[in-house]
């Protein structure tokens, strides 16, 4: 019988350290931190479904593709995702602001930090993945894709966040668009 309880014990540790591990950080957004800490940068949600969207959708898919090739076409920033060891301006972000949906920017130390955050989510499984990161027209565009869980996932309060670090300062000095993929 000990040996039973043991062994679902440390299941369940097992469980709870592989959520904690794999993409299950703080973030969310308020606006008192935006106007005293960074920028929130536009937001455009590219739609899976064109073609329902505009009857045929052949020239409205055509168009959307095209713009994302423009955009894909510029220049590839230096980054590097971090997945702790973040400066404390960014962990006292995060760990104020953990319920709502953001996208901010951050300078420090003569680097630009993108924070971006699902808000608070009902079970594991949730990410937000970088596609990518491109330079072009004036204007910082950051691709990202929200990735859910499968059909098996844990009940339990989720807060998945994505932390950037930049190759030199952009906010405040480029507009700043994300493009997120739902």
């Amino acid at each position: 019988m000990k040996n039973t309880i043991r062994y679902f014990l440390i299941m369940i540790l097992s469980i709870v350290l592989v959520i904690s591990v794999t993409g299950c950080s703080f973030g969310s957004n308020s606006d008192a931190d935006s106007a005293a800490n960074g920028q929130q940068g536009n937001v455009e949600e590219p739609s899976g479904n064109s073609e329902i969207e505009a009857g045929n959708g052949d020239d409205v898919d055509d168009k959307q593709q095209t713009e994302e090739e423009e955009l894909i076409e510029g220049d590839k920033v230096q980054h590097q995702v971090l997945t702790d060891s973040y400066p404390v301006e960014i962990n006292n972000y995060l760990e104020k602001n953990k319920v709502a949906e953001t996208q901010q920017a951050f300078n420090i130390n003569n680097r630009t930090y993108l924070v971006l955050t699902m808000g608070e989510q009902s079970s594991g499984g949730y990410a937000i993945k970088l596609k990518d990161l491109i330079l072009k027209d004036g204007a910082l565009n950051v691709f990202v894709e929200y990735e859910k869980p499968g059909e098996i996932a844990t009940t339990v309060m989720t807060y998945p966040s994505l932390v950037i670090e930049t190759d030199g300062i952009y906010e405040g000095h480029y507009e700043i668009i994300y493009h997120i993929q739902r």
